[in-house]
Order: C-alpha cells, then structure tokens, then sequence
C-alpha cells in the first residue's frame, strides 16, 4: 500500500523536548564538517491595498511573527523569511504590508530589534546592512522587486526559466524562497491562519528533525492536516463556515479516484487528509529538485513528485486540528479548479497516458460520486466539531450551500477534463536543473544579500533606521 503516514495531533508532542532535539542536531555542511541543523520559516502573503480583510490579514501576519519570536528566542527557527506579492490599486508593488511587518518584528523579536538597534547605533554595521551583508534574523522581500529580478538575468535564470518579468502566484514566491533561505529544513506557512501557535511549526519540522537523528526512519517532507473554518468577510460577515472548500469537494474525492485508476502517476495522493495544505516542511535537498508550477496547483505538484520520487513512507501527515482562517471570494476557486486540474491532465501525459473520452467520462462520473458520498460525512464532521469548539453561534454550516459549491466545482471540473482547454500554466525548473548551467552557489548568496537590503529599506521606509 502506497500511503502516507498520519503522525496523529501536534498536541502529542513534549515541545520543550523538541527544542532540545533540535538544538542537539547535527548535519555535515559541504566540507563534511559538523555543525547544527538550521530551519527557516517562509510565509507567503498577498495582501492588497483596498482588499476587504487587509487589516485582519494584517493583524493574523502580527499575530504569526509574535508566535515565532518565541521558537527565534528558543533557538528553533533560524530565520524567518515574509515574501509579499500585495500591489496597490493602480496594479504596481506595494510595499506598505512589508513595512507593517519589519515594525512588528522590531517590536515583537528580542534578536532583531537588537540586530536594528546595532545598526542603527554603529555607522559601520549600518554600511553592511545597506549593501546587504549584515544578516537579519527576519528578512523581508517583495516577489516583484525589480532588484531580485536583476539578480536572476544577471545569472541567466531569465532565459533557462522562460521570463520575462517575475511571475505572478503563490507557486513562483515559494520557487524564489528556495534559493533565499539557507535552512536545511523549511517551513512553509501561509499567513492567513488566525489562530497560528507556534506549535505548529515544531510540529511540522520535528519528524523531519527526528529523521535526520534516526537514519532508520528518514522523513523528507510532513504535511499538516486539519479541520478548517473559514472567516467570511461576504453574507453574512464576521461568521465563520465550515471551510476547505476546495480541499473537500474537488481534490479529496479526486485523487481518491485518480489514485485508484492510475496508481503509479498518484500513488499515496489518496491517503491524504488535507492534499491542499499550505502548511508543509521539506528538506532542502528535496525542495531544489522538483520543478514549481507558479499558480495554485504548487501544493498538488509539491506532493506528487515528492511521491513519485521517493517511498510514501518518507512523507508524513500532522495533525494540527482546527484552523481558523481567512478564505477567498469563490471566483479565487474557480481558478484553484482550473489550474490543478490542468496540472494533472499535463502529469498523465507526460506519463505517456491517452485519456479517451470514455475514460473521461468515466472518471469525471466516479469522482462526481465520491464527492457525493462525502457531503453527509462533512454534515457529521461538522456537527462534532461544533460541539468541541465554542463560536457563540458565529459558525455556521449548510449542506445546501456545500452541494452548490460542489455543482460549481464539478462544472468546472467537468468542462476543464472532458475539453481540456489547455489553460497557460508556467512551469519554474528545478534550481538543481538550473545549477547544472549556473553558479547557484553564488545566485543564493546574491539573493540573500538582496534580501538583507531589501529589509533594510523597509526598515528604513518604518523610520526605525
């Protein structure tokens, strides 16, 4: 049986123990030397000027790096890198959400603020924090920062990965994350969750750590799973729902069926809980050898090479139980369908596999099924979950609403599979594929050194410098 590992709640773990864990862990650095093992902590946001929930998204972000301040001050996370996509009304970058994020992180985090009061107090430290080599523990980039794009045509990846400019999507800010971060462990957290601890981030990191430890158990990748409620800014607002739209109406029910009608091309996709997680760590040598879709089919992708390449056994699941979030208009998910479906359609053909129509057909009728199947259990699930958690009559759900959803979902599905109209989809090589051409060696550390200056100016743009 190819299936993933369910590890059971992140409340199982003795945290203290963890820390120690990884403080006590060694890796061998590219001299075959010894020293600690390092984690980074990427988050990804978008949060444009004039959305409805930029001053929740705002506040959660806040609320995220007061968490992590705890695991920089404990030890457990390295650094901490925010890469933002968010852009004004006139379509051009903003930088405002990042300035918002280096005030927090002076305010909540001993080490940099310290780092900041350094720079600020010694003219010297202060000229290697413009060029960009004092090293902040938090650093902060934007996606469509013209100076990291510099970078990339200065080493030629412009041309290998066929840009032009930098992408748009969450998929292209987790391809550049890769380069910027030195951990051998990232995680990956999106920044909407507003009830983040920093549990879950140990959660997430430490059977990866505990792999690195124990060479019999060797875990390269663990995804979190949970139960999730959606903030809804629409009718009524101010509630929550019973969320993963998405997650539970199109791609649990899918690859269910997809990996019982192709089970080499998605072995182990079936077994998970929460395929569309945006919350995952990976090891470092796992990350730089897989390619990135730049849209919103990265989750999918992320999982299945990593499954075809390696044995299931080495991906596990983490439970970490209920998330509160910030979700998005239902038109965003329209495109979600659109571009994981494409994402699949291009894996079983590059398998070499001919989809007749037929076997469409038969397909898109036994997902539509599977779904189907589910509706009643999330109708149970949920009426559990109402009872172990209190909202004071602010959650709400409807399994009326949910089989209009997965009509809506299943139209697009239907249409996108049977048709496959073959939507533009940009594929970013793999950094090992692209360090066969370059110096990857010396694109990371320009790429972290404008990283530093980047952060630097948003410091700068805060008044704290």
């Amino acid at each position: 049986m190819h299936e993933v590992a369910y590890l059971g709640s992140y409340k199982r773990l003795n945290i203290s123990k963890c820390i120690e864990k990884k403080l006590e862990t060694l890796v061998s650095d590219e001299a075959d030397l010894k020293r600690p093992i390092f984690i980074s902590l990427v988050i990804p946001t978008k949060i444009d000027v004039g959305k409805g929930t930029r001053e929740l998204e705002i506040e959660v972000l806040k609320r995220t790096l007061s968490e992590c301040s705890k695991l920089v001050d404990l030890g457990y996370i390295d650094e901490i890198i925010i890469i933002d996509g968010s852009i004004d009304e006139q379509g051009n970058i903003d930088f405002s959400t990042l300035i918002k994020v280096v005030e927090t992180a002076y305010e909540e985090l001993d080490l940099f603020r310290r780092q900041v009061g350094l720079i600020r107090e010694n003219r010297s430290e202060a000229m290697h924090a413009k060029r960009g080599f004092f090293n902040f523990i938090v650093r902060v980039i934007h996606q469509f920062d013209p100076n990291m794009f510099h970078v990339l045509k200065k080493f030629g990846v412009h041309e290998k990965a066929g840009l032009v400019d930098f992408p748009i999507g969450k998929g292209a800010a987790l391809w550049l994350a890769v380069p910027i971060s030195e951990g051998d462990i990232v995680c990956f957290s999106d920044s909407d969750i507003i009830n983040f601890q920093k549990e879950f981030v140990v959660a997430l990191c430490d059977p990866i750590v505990e792999g690195v430890r124990e060479k019999s158990r060797r875990v390269m990748m663990t995804k979190a799973c949970y139960n999730r409620l959606t903030f809804t800014y629409e009718t009524p607002r101010g509630t929550y729902t019973f969320g993963g739209r998405v997650t539970r109406l199109y791609a649990i029910p899918l690859l269910k069926v997809l990996t019982e009608e192709f089970p080499e091309t998605f072995r182990g996709l079936g077994s998970l809980r929460y395929p569309l997680s945006g919350e995952f760590s990976a090891r470092r040598e796992l990350l730089e050898s897989i390619f990135f879709p730049s849209d919103y089919s990265i989750e999918f992708s992320i999982l299945n090479q990593s499954l075809r390449r390696m044995d299931p056994s080495t991906v596990a699941q983490v439970d970490l139980e209920t998330f509160y979030h910030i979700g998005q208009a239902i038109r965003g998910l329209d495109a979600m369908i659109a571009q994981i479906t494409n994402r699949i359609l291009r894996t079983l053909e590059s398998d070499g596999v001919n989809l007749s129509k037929q076997r469409r057909r038969r397909i898109i009728s036994a997902y539509k099924k599977a779904a189907l199947s589910l509706i009643p259990k999330y109708w149970s699930s949920f009426n559990k979950l109402k009872k172990d958690i209190s909202l004071a009559g602010r959650l709400h759900y409807s399994k009326e609403v949910d089989m209009q959803r997965f009509e809506r979902f299943y139209r697009h599905f239907k249409h996108n599979f049977l048709h496959d109209p073959r939507p533009q989809q940009l594929i970013l090589p793999s950094w090992m594929e692209l360090a066969s051409n370059i110096n990857y060696f010396t694109l990371s550390s320009m790429l972290r050194r404008r990283s530093n200056q980047s952060t630097f100016s948003r410091l700068v743009g805060a008044g704290l410098i």
